[in-house]
């Protein structure tokens, strides 16, 4: 039994010499592994590789499938031509397009999109080598003749498979049919269907029904094999509650704690570590939702659901650990250092704020004014300060409106560009698949309705359109790109490029800023931090460059350090519409015309 859950079998060597070269020279470089993407559709869909060894024969199979679809290709128009063909080499091809549609299954078992795309490919490749049989009509009584002398063998061998099979010995049953398999379908190759009919129906339907509940026992012993790593998430969540404890008890003792690589900080530094271990928590509990999914047989939120439960634990432990600490440097900070302190807190604080579904949570907000509460000379020049800002912030704010809803005009919502309905210019799709659709459609489908390069092949026609987005954050405060966290369908990626020094001066200015002076309230705060890190509530601009990835492994991948792809409470957002494995995510890399802070917008050298 254990052998039935062996990896992928590599192809057999009985594959011509030529084709062996070709094959086994097909390795992919590691830059090479990415998605496809306007650029480059070709690339192969990326592998969460819950399973190991599926990553490496997604790698095996995707070469393999070019190399021998430029064959086919090169082969059809030689025929179309008149010209003649490699028949015999396309007939020791044809078994192994069959073989790359069982493997392909077989990686579907392992939760792998890359299977959805795959045997979407290797399929169409089979019905495409089928019109060579037409034009070898010289060969078809000798082919045939091989197929009715291998009756005798034929019958003994599946009798002694459903025997096996009768007995539940699954992989012994397919280990047995598959070589005389193999063997039939380089002479299939050379039959019209009508003739190959009869020996396909005896040997190849009774095949899939075995490989078919082979593969429904795989599947049971792959997602055994995820539960160990979807509970993983356990060690994140753990270091938030040990090192958030250990943190709010240092800083009772004394105005400063250690923090990570053994460097020493205040509270605001506390803050900002803990809502890092937020973030790492919040990030494994996300690979481990979208590694359930990629296993589950069932309803998309009812998975979910006990993931949920953990994030909302994680969220109770990070608003409980920032409340503590706020309350431990109450006790810990003498009173004439809180000034200098409370502003750097703040800001903290205001980073946090960006990264949560809705508000800071209340008990944070209480916290904080209660450590502002402690020294009274502080506490009325906190009231003062957000009396004097109130009015300029105000105008500002009305101002950088008036200069949004103009400059927006003719930028639709991402969501709805990706939505519309558009018509391809070109198509990836080669001429041996026949002649593809050119009616209008959603050219960012949300899942694999064909395949992945063809997708994208058609996404090129959104190249340089306009778009805006809305929240976006950087992934590190030192990073060159900002991201718009992700909805069921996209993420954006922004490059901060638009020079705003001028603006931030003048923000600068109007709250009151400066060297020695910080932000007093948490608004005036958000408004310097959002600034500074270039995290605007509204980006508007052109699509530079597409990226069609799997929604699974783009999540059940996620590093750490990339977070801030998905709020800090909350779970991946997903359609929760039919399976996950078949659910695509776009990345889309936008470059901006115009940004725009709660407080300004600024504008490029030359958006039309």
């Amino acid at each position: 039994m254990k052998q039935k859950h062996l990896p992928i079998w590599q192809w057999q060597r009985n594959v011509a010499a030529s084709v062996v070269a070709v094959c086994l020279a097909c390795g992919f470089t590691t830059g090479a592994r990415a998605n496809p993407s306007t650029q480059d559709p070709e690339k192969p869909l990326k592998a969460h590789n819950t399973i190991q060894g599926a990553e490496k024969q997604i790698q095996a199979m995707y070469g393999k499938f070019a190399e021998w679809e430029e064959l086919v290709i090169r082969s059809t128009e030689a025929a179309n031509a008149g010209r003649r063909f490699p028949h015999q080499q396309l007939s020791r091809i044809y078994p192994e397009v069959y073989r790359g549609i069982w493997y392909a299954d077989h990686l579907i078992a392992m939760g792998e999109p890359a299977g959805e795309d795959l045997k979407q490919k290797f399929a169409m490749l089979h019905k495409a080598m089928q019109v060579f049989a037409q034009r070898l009509i010289e060969f078809q009584p000798k082919e045939l003749a091989v197929l009715q002398n291998q009756t005798t063998q034929r019958q003994k061998t599946m009798a002694r498979a459903a025997e096996l099979a009768g007995k539940g010995k699954l992989a012994e049953a397919e280990r047995q049919i598959q070589p005389l398999l193999l063997k039939q379908l380089s002479s299939v190759f050379y039959l019209n269907s009508s003739v190959s009919r009869p020996f396909q129906n005896e040997v190849n339907v009774p095949y899939q029904d075995i490989l078919n509940r082979l593969n429904r026992e795989r599947r049971k012993d792959y997602q055994a094999r995820a539960a160990a790593k979807i509970q993983t998430y356990a060690e994140a969540v753990d270091m938030l509650k040990s090192e958030s404890t250990r943190v709010a008890s240092e800083l009772k003792q004394a105005p400063t704690v250690t923090l990570a690589d053994g460097k020493s900080g205040d509270a605001a530094a506390a803050i900002e570590y803990i809502t890092m271990l937020w973030g790492n928590a919040s990030a494994a509990v996300t690979r481990s939702v979208a590694t359930a999914w990629a296993f589950s047989d069932g309803d998309v939120q009812a998975t979910a659901q006990p993931f949920q439960q953990i994030m909302d634990q994680v969220e109770a432990t990070g608003n409980a650990a920032i409340v503590n600490v706020l309350n431990s440097a109450a006790q810990s900070t003498p009173p004439i250092q809180l000034a200098a302190l409370y502003p750097n807190v703040l800001r903290a604080l205001s980073k946090l704020d960006r990264r949560l579904v809705g508000s800071l949570d209340p008990s944070v907000v209480t916290a904080v004014e209660q450590l502002a509460a402690k020294h009274a000379p502080l506490a009325e020049h906190v009231k003062r300060y957000s009396l004097a800002t109130a009015e300029p912030t105000r105008w500002m704010q009305r101002y950088a409106s008036q200069q949004v809803q103009h400059a927006s005009g003719g930028y639709p919502l991402a969501s709805n560009r990706l939505n519309r309905d558009e018509t391809p210019e070109t198509t990836v799709a080669p001429a041996i698949y026949g002649p593809q659709s050119t009616r209008s459609r959603v050219l960012t489908p949300g899942v694999l309705s064909s395949p992945a390069s063809w997708i994208v092949g058609d996404a090129k026609s959104m190249l340089g359109m306009k778009m805006k987005d809305e929240s976006t954050v950087r992934l590190l405060p030192t990073a060159k790109m900002t991201i718009v966290p992700q909805d069921p369908r996209h993420y954006t990626s922004v490059s901060a490029s638009i020079p705003i020094d001028p603006y931030v001066s003048e923000l600068h200015d109007c709250l009151l800023l400066d060297a020695s002076h910080g932000p007093l309230d948490l608004s005036a705060a958000d408004a310097q931090s959002s600034a500074e890190l270039q995290e605007f509530q509204n980006v508007g601009g052109r699509i530079a460059r597409l990226t069609l990835e799997p929604f699974v492994s783009r999540f059940a991948t996620m590093p750490d350090q990339a977070s801030a792809l998905v709020p800090l409470n909350r779970l991946p957002s997903i359609d929760a519409r039919g399976t996950p494995i078949d659910k695509l995510i776009w990345r889309v890399d936008l470059e901006p015309d115009w940004v725009a802070h709660r407080m300004f917008v600024a504008v490029g050298a030359s958006p039309q």
